[in-house]
């Protein structure tokens, strides 16, 4: 699959607690932007950053082709929660998807709130194609 960089979409950050199993999502507007690394082939930089906010406060990461697993969390019904994973170090980063999904889900349709958009889907393969997969 032929990825068009850099890719962007709007996504929230989100805590996850153990103990109690509960996935929390961060307050705020945040959008993710995966681009070509200055590092070189098979590296992506792979960023979140807040998107009302002039302050630095962006998350970048330097994601490596083959190292990192893009999956959606299906244990979470109270939204459409992402999980990027490194395989290498068992870091796990975990978003929320931000746009209004295709059923226009809101707080009081919690059937719907987890059900994936089209967008989610297609996004989640880009992802996939470009950094999950390794070349051969």
């Amino acid at each position: 699959m032929t990825v068009t960089l850099p890719l962007k979409f709007n996504a929230g950050k989100v805590d996850y607690n153990e103990d109690t199993g509960v996935y929390t999502p961060l307050n705020g507007p945040g959008e993710i932007v995966v681009d070509h690394s200055p590092e070189g082939e098979g590296c992506y930089s792979f960023t979140w950053r807040p998107r009302q906010s002039t302050s630095s406060a962006a998350d970048e990461l330097l994601v490596f082709e083959g190292d990192v697993v893009w999956q959606k969390i299906n244990s979470c019904k109270s939204g459409r929660v992402y999980m990027l994973a490194f395989l290498s170090s068992g870091a796990k980063n975990l978003y929320w998807m931000q746009d209004v999904n295709d059923d226009g889900a809101g707080e009081d349709d919690e059937d719907l709130l987890s059900k994936d958009s089209k967008q989610d889907l297609e996004i989640a393969s880009k992802l996939r194609g470009l950094l999950c997969e390794q070349s051969e």
